[in-house]
């Protein structure tokens, strides 16, 4: 088989109002009349919208309220065309054209004529051209892509069960995404040829020993074959290294048309695949090679494997009848700790490798060892799986169907049935031989009437469970997300046993509400649980256009248009004091939406993780977002910089920490301040008895004074899960503290660096006072920030504790993620910081806080 590839900035692209572009020829032969838009230069993959920016047709859809000015794209149709040539001789038996992606549908021309009419975003589309493909001889080739207006679906609000095509549905307007809806060619395009056989698909799965130690590769071809013969089957296993370490042949007889065959090796002795956090995620490489009797290569295909066995097992004491939630990797139980996942842009065509290299090393680096693939986008690009396989991230994969508020219940007609078969078969056999796949979903909050999650009972579920038993045998798979009894988890019925899988809550609770409600949780997995904080003050600015970032209310165009559901003025004002509309407050509001985000989050997942191991889940709605929005759920702003959030997540999901259970957020005069200590430790055997292991806790006032001092001594192991290690009181004195008190727990083992984690109180300055209201209006505190070698060193100089500490990029010089960030420096306090995704260097960096 040879493959051409057609991906290029070689395409030309024109805009037609409906039906125009019938009256017009072809282009090689001259048009009757001009387009309605181009001709332009346009990419392979991409999106039209990608190509009107960069034409500069369209403005960036970031920018104000911009968004609006290029919703008129998808009222056109649009051709994609492109010249390409084939040597003489190229050509075989068989000459196809393949389209990975189109979205959505249309037709194509070869050469003036109609190849192929297509509908279907998520299956390739693969015509038979060798009747009018042209080699050099003939001339060039014309390829003519025609897209019809963009269908319309419903977006975040509408009934699910009417829906009746698989696209992505976020583009038509979410919380979190204006409507953007792309429109074109989003994946790779081909043409190929081949004289006797292609692989139609390749599964070469693993199946470990029971020794863990041994294994085999099952390789599982299907064929389409054009004419009946013999052929040498190839079959290689090679290592990490590129290393044969194995390989076995042997001649298959085929017939013409659609063939089965396959072939078992075994290995004495395998590496295996673990998750982040667990081992190496060992890759091997399984190579397939079809030859003829001269020793032609016919077909050939190899793909990325690891030897690992997965399955979910009942949570403990879980209720009866619940579904397992617990995820057990090679023998081992883990807790599942990651991120919901959205494409990182609206116009997914133009993603490439290195923003998939970029922004999943942002959440490895954050501790996780999942990410959930939300229902109501794309299955991701390759690319998006092996980084995942390379870096030992499970992947939670939703099929694509979503709520839609009015209705959530999935869709079973006929023509949605189809057409959802097809998708999920294509993405079940793309798939699966990834090591990272953790586990099949039906779809993202999908219900009965009353929030009651659906299962197998539904057609549509019961469907895709077929499906993925007959394609993908033995991968767990989950109706909906959120699944069980319930939706969300209410306190009303803490202690029933009814809150199984579920989503919620999506803001902070409030100062006693919040830790009450965590304090009691119940629940076995969240596969969504998020906060909303606001994007820095300087990417308000940066997007603003002409309008006017304060006040952040639902008064502001600008605020309604980038996150609406997300504006936090009533609430902000109800904890921190009222704020006002005619004096802009916005880097004080900005601090208090920040940090609010910052403390529900670190609050929740830890409360999960105290439960451990009746509680066997936590995923974050969510973790990045694909449009620059005001304020939302996301850890990350859009294009890569952490939120401050972020960093509380990545000490909540550590491998081993100390936790703080506690119940308000704020305190008067005179109360009694109490928090419980835990030890969280993935991988207990590091921590024996004797390991001279100590927890420290230790309450300081806002002028840098010991209040109260606790030392645990002897703290050995928690066995690989969580153990209660003890309690630091204290009564809060207002004239100690003044406004504020951080509790700072450390764990010290010897000949390891110590283990930090602080946490922030208001004192409020009397009973009718807004809770976190001193933390509005604290005295300044003063940094020092320099450049040491590679790392930045931050020093508190001043005489009060300096809060919130977060280094950011000055101006345009991009992202950086650092390995710790959002400090709390106490007076005279040090703190050296490094770049993870590149140097940090003292040139490059801004910094704000609370209070400075």
């Amino acid at each position: 088989m040879k493959n051409h590839s057609l991906n290029g900035s070689d395409w030309t692209l024109t805009g037609w109002y409906r039906n125009q572009w019938k009256f017009t020829v072809s282009m090689e032969l001259g048009t009757a009349f001009p387009p309605a838009v181009g001709p332009l230069p346009a990419a392979v993959p991409g999106a039209v919208q990608a190509d009107l920016l960069r034409a500069g047709r369209i403005s960036d859809p970031n920018i104000g309220l911009r968004s609006l000015e290029s919703e008129w794209v998808g009222n056109r149709e649009w051709a994609f065309e492109k010249t390409f040539e084939l040597p003489d001789g190229w050509v075989e038996s068989r000459c196809e054209l393949v389209f990975e992606g189109l979205d959505y549908a249309g037709e194509i021309l070869l050469n003036g004529t109609k190849v192929a009419s297509f509908e279907g975003m998520f299956t390739p589309h693969i015509i038979d051209v060798t009747s009018c493909i042209r080699t050099a001889k003939d001339g060039p080739n014309h390829l003519y892509v025609l897209f019809y207006q963009t269908p319309e679906v419903d977006g975040q609000y509408g009934y699910t069960e009417r829906i009746d095509i698989v696209k992505s549905r976020f583009n038509y307007v979410w919380d979190w995404c204006p409507r953007i809806v792309p429109v074109g060619i989003w994946k790779g395009v081909g043409v190929r040829t081949y004289s006797q056989a292609k692989i139609v698909d390749f599964y070469p799965r693993t199946v470990p020993g029971e020794d863990l130690e041994s294994g085999e590769v099952d390789f599982n071809l299907t064929l389409d074959v054009l004419y009946a013969g013999n052929l040498l089957a190839e079959y290689e296993i090679a290592d990490a290294s590129g290393q044969c370490v194995a390989l076995e042949r042997a001649i298959v007889s085929l017939n013409g048309g659609i063939n089965a065959v396959g072939q078992s090796i075994r290995l004495d002795k395998t590496e295996l695949w673990w998750p982040a956090g667990l081992g190496a995620p060992y890759l091997y490489t399984a190579k397939v090679r079809l030859t003829d009797e001269s020793g032609r290569v016919q077909a050939e295909a190899e793909k990325k494997v690891g030897f690992r066995r997965i399955a979910m097992a009942a949570n403990d004491n879980g209720p009866a009848g619940a579904l397992p939630y617990t995820a057990v990797v090679n023998g081992r139980r883990i807790f599942l700790k990651g991120v919901n996942w959205v494409p990182i842009s609206p116009f997914y065509g133009t993603i490439e490798q290195r923003h998939y290299e970029a922004d999943l090393s942002t959440f490895k680096a954050m501790n996780i060892n999942v990410l959930r693939v939300w229902g109501g986008a794309i299955f991701e690009h390759e690319a998006f799986y092996d980084f995942c396989d390379a870096n030992g991230l499970l992947v939670w994969q939703d099929f694509l169907q979503s709520s839609s508020g009015i209705n959530n219940c999935p869709p079973s007609g006929e023509s949605f049935m189809n057409r959802l078969r097809q998708a999920a078969t294509h993405a079940i056999l793309e798939k699966r031989a990834h090591p990272s796949l953790l586990l099949w979903c039906g779809g993202n909050e999908l219900m009965w009437e009353g929030f009651v999650p659906v299962d197998e009972r539904h057609a549509n579920i019961a469907m895709l469970k077929r499906l993925v038993n007959e394609l993908d045998s033995g991968r767990p798979f989950l109706p909906a997300s959120a699944s069980g009894p319930r939706f969300t988890a209410e306190e009303r019925d803490f202690g029933k046993g009814v809150h199984h899988d579920v989503h919620g809550p999506w803001q902070y609770l409030g100062d006693t509400a919040h830790y009450a409600y965590f304090n009691r949780d119940d629940a076995l997995f969240r596969s969504e649980t998020g906060t909303p904080g606001m994007a820095s003050a300087d990417t308000l600015h940066k997007w603003k256009d002409e309008f006017t970032v304060w006040p952040p209310n639902r008064n502001n165009p600008y605020w309604v248009h980038r996150g609406a559901w997300w504006i936090q003025w009533d609430q902000l004002g109800e904890w921190f004091g009222p704020w006002s509309e005619s004096r802009d407050e916005l880097e004080i509001y900005a601090q208090a939406s920040r940090y609010l985000q910052w403390e529900s989050l670190r609050y929740a997942a830890e409360a999960v993780r105290r439960r451990e191991p009746a509680a066997s889940g936590f995923i974050v709605w969510m973790g990045n977002e694909p449009f620059a929005n005001c304020a939302n759920t996301s850890l990350v702003e859009y294009g890569g910089m952490p939120k401050p959030a972020y960093y509380a997540m990545k000490k909540a999901f550590s491998p081993r920490f100390v936790s703080a259970r506690y119940d308000k957020l704020s305190y008067r005069a005179g109360e009694r301040f109490v928090a419980e200590l835990y030890l969280h430790d993935e991988q207990g055997e590091a921590l024996p008895s004797g390991s001279g292991a100590v927890v420290s806790a230790s309450i300081y006032g806002f002028g840098g004074q010991l209040l109260a001092n606790r030392q645990l001594e002897g703290v050995v192991s928690a066995g690989g899960g969580v153990l209660s290690i003890g309690h630091i009181e204290w009564q809060v004195q207002a004239d100690a503290a003044d406004g504020a008190f951080l509790l700072r727990v450390e764990l010290a083992v010897s000949g390891q660096e110590p283990l930090r984690d602080d946490y922030l109180f208001a004192v409020a300055e009397n009973e009718g006072a807004p809770p976190l209201a001193s933390l509005r209006s604290l005295p300044s505190a003063e940094i020092a920030v320099r450049q040491v070698g590679d790392t930045i060193e931050v020093e508190n100089v001043g005489a009060v504790a300096a809060l919130g500490v977060f280094l950011k990029p000055k101006g345009d010089t991009g992202p950086i993620v650092l390995d710790r960030n959002y400090l709390m420096l106490l007076p005279g306090q040090r703190e050296s910081v490094s770049g993870l995704n590149r140097q940090a260097a003292l040139e490059d960096l801004a910094w704000e806080g609370f209070n400075l």
